[in-house]
């Protein structure tokens, strides 16, 4: 990929700009994330959840917000709306 992030990792972020998760008090929880993320990736050669989530956070396109129950949400709006776009997800302009 050119931006350097797998289906799996595109896949959360859609999710997660999708549900419009772009404030800290907007955040997603991280078990109906990884309930989503099983279901569409439950093979044996997808990286796990937390490897994922780990990718997004290390390349700064997501921020934990640290609750009882992790939540994310998307911290550099740009940046994810060019990756998605770059990969063909539907994505508004002027956000």
């Amino acid at each position: 990929m050119s931006c350097g992030l797998t289906e799996e990792t595109l896949f959360i972020l859609n999710i997660l700009y999708k549900n419009r998760n772009l404030r800290s008090d907007r955040g997603y929880h991280s078990e109906k994330l990884n309930k989503l993320y099983t279901k569409k990736f439950s093979g044996r050669d997808h990286p796990s959840f937390k490897d994922a989530i780990k990718i997004l956070l290390k390349k700064g396109y997501i921020t934990t917000i640290k609750k009882k129950e992790d939540k994310y949400y998307i911290s550099d709006i740009n940046k994810a709306q060019l990756a998605l776009y770059n990969h063909g997800f539907t994505t508004l302009q002027g956000l």
